[in-house]
């Protein structure tokens, strides 16, 4: 379903999403995301995330809203860059719908996706 890992070096939190979920399965990625979010900004102001949607189904409307009420609350004090990586066309468009910040992109390959989180400057502390 999802897990998270941190590299607090590289100021870089890891996320998997797989599968088709319930609206449940969104909640609980949801308290799982801000939990780890709050400790994540008690260190450091600013991270980069990479989020593998390589094998995240399309969604449901409600949750693909669902994840758009989050990243409006995460993304209101964090401006680090997202880079979501999907397989499928339709996910990565999904994912641009659902996700319009400016500092949340999507790939469809880890390359390009890494190039991006760590080009220019590092986050600030």
């Amino acid at each position: 379903m999802f897990s998270f890992s941190f590299d607090s070096e590289r100021r870089l939190l890891s996320v998997v999403q797989q599968g088709y979920w319930s609206i449940d399965e969104f909640r609980a990625y949801e308290a799982e995301y801000l939990k780890r979010h709050r400790e994540i900004r008690a260190i450091h102001k600013t991270y980069r995330v990479l989020a593998d949607c390589r094998d995240y189904d399309i969604q449901s409307t409600e949750v693909g809203a669902a994840f758009t009420v989050l990243f409006d609350k995460l993304m209101a004090d964090h401006k680090g860059r997202y880079a979501i990586v999907a397989a499928k066309t339709l996910s990565k468009l999904q994912a641009k719908r659902a996700l319009p910040q400016p500092n949340v992109q999507v790939f469809q390959d880890m390359e390009s996706a890494m190039a991006w989180l760590f080009e220019g400057d590092a986050p600030s502390a």
